[in-house]
């Protein structure tokens, strides 16, 4: 594999101050240095000071008729480098990027025009002529081979030019890495007058794209590519403010991508042992996401739509795998068998370690739940078929996936006079998996009391995502207690007053859980209606409360007028579908209640 290095403005880099910096980044990670024969470092500075060079641009390489399928694959692969390198994409709230955009023109604008050392007229003089262009491009493709495998890395304006050539690259050529650094190619002043280079991104010729920059970079100013080009994933680093090529692959994160396709290190072997090893409740809920999810996908009827889904999951699952190789790695415990056959690409068969009550409660959040969060796609009512499968695979006959999805329905048009069930659209996957994994039917977890209460459902746990769903669910646990799953004390220090819910999820999870399981002949929670009315008490409380003075449609009233309307709504439906305690149905006159049964009430704590 070769690597071929595109230099920056100046003088070429005639030291390799470049490779100098990527085999110290390289050292500090314990690899050695970069073999000289593998390295291609073509010079073209003379090109853009020497007047009359000319030549045609090279033809266009790459045209696929459809690269859909080619950029699905090139997602995933961009998900396993962030993956990798333990960073989000993008760039961070801090440095030049603060400045507004009309300053920030302006300032780079006078880096271009007016900074001897960061002179980027060379970087537009590049962009602007095509003549000159076209030499440099074709002065470096008579370097490069015709074939095989290269890593790719351009910096400053050798990140333009490399930008430029990918389609331009030997049909042959394959770019196994694709890294940007210190790259002005978002700079607006660069294509001010030009033509935007790259206009459809070869993503079955580059198998990924990392752009690094330094928020003090001014080159950069302090912004990534993705908002230009979109097969860039940007990663922000901290190279002391430098925009030379040897601090930026000196850095760890970028020699680890290097060092990643040079010295590849085997996959982590996962512990096994001679004494079986059981899954746990985190576990076996992952299992059960994945194998409702695939079962989602067996449902969508549109052949195009079900491919995109599977890609989208691909990801998902990758994830997981990943976490549970470094949880291995870490950790050194032997993993269920099941696991390793999930981190060696195999989908295992789900346990059947659930009684039918449990499992009522499990579909019905994994209904509700988009498991391939954060990608959003309307797979209509695919769902509803995945609820049948499951419970097959569970143990079960269909019928009881067919009237959960009954149950979800019912709630739902009582909701909603339009009726159709949100199918995947209520609650993230972290959530939901935290959910399952509670149990039967706590549905509500319990968060660290410290900060929102003892069981507050919080938007923070869609934080879990995809990506730290095996964590996430290892750091929440327990039901609510019936008292304590409707209220949540307000996100401040010792003697708040408590605050009602307002997000009502978590009570429609509710209710169609009990609902399902009345439909089915099992027990139901009576105790469901005293929390309906506790929170519907509290809420009118704040509502009077906020009244008084605020604007009557501002935002939060708004919210919890919306919020009130849902609980009695769902109020009504349990008073209808006789949910409601044998106490309530006395009132009503519905039945006689003994002496014995009026103390049957629960308190709410």
């Amino acid at each position: 594999m070769k690597i071929v290095f595109l230099h920056g403005i100046g003088d070429g880099d005639p030291k390799s101050g470049w490779l100098d910096g990527l085999d110290r980044g390289l050292a500090q990670a314990g690899f050695g240095a970069v073999n000289r024969d593998t390295v291609i470092a073509p010079h073209y500075s003379s090109f853009l000071t020497t007047s009359g060079i000319s030549a045609k641009l090279p033809p266009v390489t790459y045209k696929p008729r459809d690269d859909s399928a080619s950029r699905r694959g090139f997602e995933r692969r961009q998900a396993k480098v962030q993956r990798k390198l333990g960073l989000e994409g993008g760039v961070r709230t801090f440095g030049f990027h603060r400045v507004p955009g009309q300053v920030l023109a302006s300032l780079q604008q006078v880096a271009i025009g007016s900074l001897p050392f960061f002179d980027l007229q060379q970087v537009r003089k590049y962009v602007r002529e095509e003549p000159v262009r076209g030499a440099i491009l074709r002065h470096i493709l008579d370097h490069l081979p015709t074939s095989g495998e290269i890593i790719l890395i351009g910096h400053s304006l050798g990140s333009v030019i490399a930008i430029d050539l990918l389609d331009h690259l030997p049909e042959d050529v394959h770019v196994r890495r694709f890294i940007t650094i210190g790259s002005p190619a978002n700079v607006q002043a660069v294509h001010d007058g030009s033509e935007r280079l790259l206009k459809k991104f070869p993503y079955g010729r580059v198998d990924d794209w990392s752009n690094f920059l330094d928020v003090g970079d001014v080159v950069t100013g302090g912004r990534g590519l993705a908002t230009t080009f979109p097969g860039a994933q940007d990663f922000v680093i901290d190279n002391g403010a430098s925009h030379a090529s040897g601090a930026y692959l000196g850095h760890r994160a970028v020699s680890a991508l290097v060092a990643d396709l040079l010295y590849p290190s085997k996959e982590v072997a996962l512990r096994t042992s001679d004494i079986a090893v059981r899954l746990n409740d985190n576990e076996a809920s992952v299992l059960l996401m994945l194998h409702y999810a695939h079962s989602v996908r067996r449902n969508i009827k549109d052949k195009a739509l079900a491919e995109r889904y599977a890609h989208a999951l691909d990801i998902v699952q990758d994830n997981v795998v990943a976490q549970i190789e470094q949880a291995a790695s870490v950790g050194g415990q032997p993993v269920a068998t099941e696991m390793q056959q999930l981190a060696s690409g195999q989908l295992p068969m789900l346990p059947h370690r659930w009684e039918v009550h449990e499992v009522v409660g499990e579909l019905v959040i994994l209904a509700l739940t988009n498991i391939i969060d954060p990608y959003e796609l309307d797979v209509g009512n695919a769902p509803r078929g995945a609820l049948a499968d499951i419970a097959v695979e569970l143990g079960f006959n269909r019928q009881l996936g067919t009237i959960v999805s009954t149950a979800l329905e019912d709630v739902q048009k009582c909701l909603d006079s339009r009726g159709g069930v949100p199918w995947g659209r209520v609650v993230t996957a972290a959530v939901g998996l935290a959910l399952v994994a509670a149990g039967p039917v706590g549905l509500v977890m319990a968060a660290p009391a410290t900060a929102f209460g003892a069981a507050a459902l919080t938007g923070g746990l869609a934080a879990f995502g995809p990506g730290g769903m095996v964590g996430g669910l290892a750091m929440l646990g327990g039901l609510a207690s019936t008292g304590a799953a409707v209220a949540a004390s307000a996100a401040v220090g010792g003697g708040a007053s408590e605050q009602p819910i307002a997000d009502s999820t978590t009570l429609i999870l509710r209710v169609s859980t009990e609902h399902a399981h009345k439909l089915l002949g099992l027990p139901h929670d009576e105790s469901l209606w005293y929390q309906l009315a506790d929170v519907e008490t509290k809420l009118s409380a704040r509502i009077n409360r906020l009244a008084a003075f605020s604007d009557p449609k501002s935002g939060q009233l708004t919210h919890l007028h919306a919020a009130k309307s849902t609980v009695d709504k769902l109020m009504t439906f349990v008073l209808d579908q006789g949910l409601s305690p044998r106490a309530i149905e006395a009132a009503r006159g519905e039945k006689p209640l003994a002496d014995k049964e009026l103390i049957d009430i629960p308190a709410l704590t």
